[in-house]
């Protein structure tokens, strides 16, 4: 069967009909593999929220910035702002410093930012997020992954290599704290997406 199915997309493939592409997909880190969207469901959870500065490079201030994941912002690429946001519509086309590194990321704008979110300025995760990825399609955004298939920090990630996305997530936020980028963090209640009675995701 799987040589049946790589003849078939080979010749999809060679008359020009499909082609291979960078997508987001969904992966499980109990079975190391891709997953169908069929075998996903979406179940609102409590969980919590939590909310940090990204310092403008230029040293002139900071925008606040929230994510339910912070492990992911080793795979920022982007903050994203909304263009008419007058609260951080001015710092569109400046860069801020990425945490813990010498690398800088750009402020954008889109309309993709929801101006009624708790989130005003979205960090942007081409490879953690499904909105994300699409925006870093139509921004051009590189695209960086931080996670092994079974869910642990990649080699890429210095000395949170190798840790559970979870130890990883508190020894950042720790790390933040240390240098006066943390604000807070608050109960909430957010959508995930589960594997299908099989796997926690």
């Amino acid at each position: 069967m799987s040589a049946a199915v790589a003849e078939a997309f080979k010749r999809l493939q060679d008359q020009g009909l499909i082609y291979r592409d960078g997508y987001k997909v969904n992966g499980s880190p109990t079975l190391c593999t891709a997953v169908s969207d069929l075998e996903v469901e979406f179940s609102e959870e409590n969980e919590k929220l939590y909310y940090f500065r990204y310092p403008l490079s230029n040293g002139s201030g900071f925008i606040p910035v929230a994510t339910t994941r912070p492990e992911t912002i080793l795979g920022d690429t982007t903050v994203c702002v909304h263009p008419v946001d007058e609260r951080y519509s001015q710092y569109v086309g400046e860069t801020v410093l990425f945490l813990g590194t010498e690398r800088d990321i750009p402020v954008i704008a889109d309309e993709y930012v929801d101006r009624e979110c708790v989130i005003d300025a979205p960090k942007i995760t081409p490879c953690h997020d499904h909105n994300d990825h699409e925006l870093g399609k139509k921004h051009n955004l590189p695209k960086i992954n931080i996670l092994t298939k079974d869910a642990n920090l990649n080699s890429n990630r210095g000395n949170l290599a190798g840790l559970d996305r979870f130890e990883a997530r508190g020894k950042l936020w720790d790390s933040m704290a240390t240098e006066a980028l943390v604000d807070s963090r608050e109960d909430c209640c957010c959508v995930f997406d589960r594997i299908r009675e099989r796997d926690n995701c």
